[in-house]
């Protein structure tokens, strides 16, 4: 929840008494941290039709791998404290697994950019690390191949603008592949947004687990 709030720019006052949707929402505690303080919290993610004991093997298994390729490239992370970054990780997995296994209905099996949810279900809509994140690598992205191109993003941003009666939040907001600057896709996704009754703007995020400029979260609040 901490590395959410920073990212995203919130504190947990912003989030008391609305309907909020994390998607994607992953293996991680959010949720079941934000609804402990009394919020109306739901994660949709694809690994959500998987069992509680699939979900904890997989994860384990990629904390574990994460830290490996990180070591590998300290450079990247100069203040990075691999010891504490894993231990954050498993405890947060924890705390997932155990409201995966209590609270199962908070966990949509879904994906972007098709949503099960009626239009503006919720007040807060946030997406983390899978826009602009995972488009072609030669559109600012990690991905060598794949299909999260401008056409597909347009529909997720969409889709989540759709679900939303009032906020959406997007973060990261820079390119992946180049010198610190805006994705190629952010222009167009503001276009869209703008044309369609939203009004954007940035807002810097607290969240450095790399060293970045434009370190920002793209915000859009519904106009009527």
């Amino acid at each position: 929840m901490e590395e959410y709030l920073q990212a995203f720019a919130l504190k947990p006052s912003d989030l008391l008494g609305k309907r909020v949707l994390d998607c994607p929402s992953g293996p991680d505690s959010f949720v079941a941290e934000i609804n402990a303080l009394g919020c109306d919290a739901i994660g949709v993610d694809l690994i959500y039709d998987k069992s509680a004991a699939e979900l904890e093997a997989k994860g384990r298994a990629d904390v574990s791998d994460c830290l490996e390729q990180m070591k590998l490239k300290p450079e990247f992370y100069p203040a990075m404290d691999f010891e504490t970054f894993s231990k954050n990780k498993k405890l947060a997995l924890e705390s997932f697994i155990a409201d995966y296994k209590k609270n199962r209905k908070r966990y949509i099996h879904a994906s972007l950019p098709n949503l099960p949810f009626a239009d503006r279900t919720f007040d807060l809509v946030l997406s983390a690390h899978l826009l602009f994140v995972y488009s072609p690598l030669e559109e600012d992205g990690y991905l060598k191949s794949g299909n999260l191109n401008l056409q597909w993003h347009h529909q997720a941003v969409r889709e989540i603008a759709r679900v939303s009666a009032r906020e959406i939040r997007l973060y990261p907001t820079v390119a992946m592949n180049s010198a610190p600057r805006r994705h190629r896709y952010i222009e167009p996704i503001i276009a869209d947004l703008s044309a369609n009754g939203w009004r954007v703007t940035f807002e810097p995020s607290q969240y450095h687990q790399l060293s970045m400029e434009m370190n920002d979260c793209l915000v859009a609040r519904r106009l009527s």
